[in-house]
């Protein structure tokens, strides 16, 4: 048994405590029917919890508190706050089919986490299992955002918000791999052109939040999908390339054909 920590961390807790806030702030606005600032407060809450774990590497202050507060407010900030968002918003229209499918998205995110904490240190730390919940908050956030900045409103949202809600928590307890990026390491030298790419994100991002956000977080969570059936349809030709390649080394060549056919014609004359 580890024995209990008597004091935390301050810097870390203290960004895992602002991404909390977020999260809560997220639930209060939804209520009050600000869906906007619930939708900037969701994304303000992903950008504070990915500092709370690289402060906390880079400051050595890495804990097991650290790790299990970081969970708990995960799960408010990008399971309960997205799914309460989403059904004050659309799904409130569906009845109680939409507050099932907002259930769902919640209890997938609480899944989601719970999987992911009993595979620290064992999963392969280049991918995750199943769409990250800050991604799939950041996809439903980042929607709310931009159909509210832009007026776009119409008559196929209220369905495509329910299936979008679904897909994406579904795809929180799936089996599909997302690239984790941790491969990537801030500290080595990058090209020049490299940094020229990731300042022109950057500039594009500011023209047109909302939209290019969306973009983006919606990009990730194909990405998933479509590299996993790529990955499938190569495996497999590689099996029939492989199995070919079997077969052609079973199979006789032309000269020892002619050596057993010109066997059986002698053996055919001696018999004659």
């Amino acid at each position: 048994m580890k024995p209990f920590e008597k004091g935390i961390y301050l810097l870390p807790n203290l960004m895992t405590t602002a991404a909390l806030f977020a999260g809560f702030y997220a639930v209060i606005a939804g209520m009050q029917g600000n869906f906007e600032l619930g939708a900037i407060a969701i994304l303000v809450a992903m950008v504070l919890d990915g500092l709370d774990g690289r402060i906390a590497r880079m400051t050595n202050t890495c804990s097991s508190f650290g790790a299990e507060y970081d969970s708990l407010s995960d799960m408010i900030s990008f399971g309960l706050a997205p799914a309460l968002l989403m059904f004050q918003w659309v799904l409130h229209d569906f009845g109680k089919l939409g507050w099932l499918i907002a259930f769902i998205y919640t209890v997938a995110a609480a899944l989601r986490l719970a999987r992911f904490n009993t595979q620290v240190g064992v999963a392969d730390k280049r991918y995750f299992q199943g769409l990250p919940s800050p991604a799939a908050a950041g996809v439903l956030a980042a929607l709310i955002w931009m159909v509210e900045a832009n007026q776009l409103e119409n008559a196929a949202l209220p369905v495509t918000t329910l299936v979008l809600t679904l897909v994406v928590g579904l795809m929180m307890v799936s089996n599909i791999r997302f690239s984790s990026f941790k491969e990537l390491n801030l500290k080595d030298k990058v090209p020049f052109v490299t940094l020229l790419i990731i300042v022109l994100i950057f500039v594009i991002i500011t023209l047109e939040p909302p939209i290019f956000l969306f973009i983006i977080f919606l990009g990730y969570t194909l990405s998933g999908p479509v590299v996993t059936l790529v990955t499938l349809k190569k495996t497999r030709a590689l099996r029939k390339q492989q199995r070919g390649n079997e077969e052609n080394e079973n199979k006789p060549s032309s000269s020892e054909e002619e050596v057993n056919t010109a066997d059986k014609t002698d053996n055919n004359g001696d018999k004659s």
